[in-house]
């Protein structure tokens, strides 16, 4: 009965400190903007979009601006449209600004961006693709201590942006092919 007693006993002691240890973890990984953006307003990250609307010749961009205005994160979304056959000088396409929007970001809609953030880090994984005309996406802060991108036709790359885009309640990007 003693023995019995005392296992129990300890059962309790190890189930206990399990849960505390686990509850300590739990408020020590506090994923968040607020830990990688300052409060002076001088830190920004850029999620970059360039779509092949116009094949190896590129397409349109998307720009995903987060930063802290007035202690809350926020978003500015800038959209550009192209015309295949206008271009400059140097027989670059010339982006004409299409969209603009600026949200406060809820924090399922930060949470939607570290995920989109981190599955293009996992997509870097994915065997490279030798193209002339191919999307690419990028993360990116304003000091240059974070790059990643990633470039190619591989459909998981556009349905991750798309999963963003509609999870910050934006359209999705549909690419037409040539």
């Amino acid at each position: 009965m003693k023995n019995t007693f005392s296992i129990v006993i300890l059962l309790l002691l190890v189930s206990c400190s399990n849960k505390e240890i686990t509850k300590e973890k739990d408020q020590q990984l506090k994923y968040s903007f607020d830990n990688i953006l300052s409060y002076n307003n001088q830190d920004t990250l850029f999620i970059k979009s360039r779509f092949a609307d116009c094949g190896e010749w590129g397409g349109h961009e998307e720009i995903i601006k987060i930063y802290r205005s007035e202690r809350k994160v926020k978003l500015t979304y800038l959209k550009y449209k192209v015309n295949c056959g206008n271009r400059d000088n140097l027989g670059s396409i010339i982006q004409i600004k299409d969209i603009t929007n600026t949200i406060t970001l809820s924090n399922s809609q930060q949470t939607n961006l570290m995920n989109y953030i981190n599955n293009l880090m996992k997509l870097k994984f994915i065997n490279p693709e030798f193209s002339n005309a191919g999307t690419l996406f990028s993360v990116e802060d304003n000091k240059g201590t974070l790059k990643l991108s990633k470039y190619g036709n591989n459909i998981h790359l556009l349905n991750n942006y798309n999963t963003l885009m509609i999870n910050l309640g934006f359209s999705k990007v549909v690419i037409e092919s040539k």
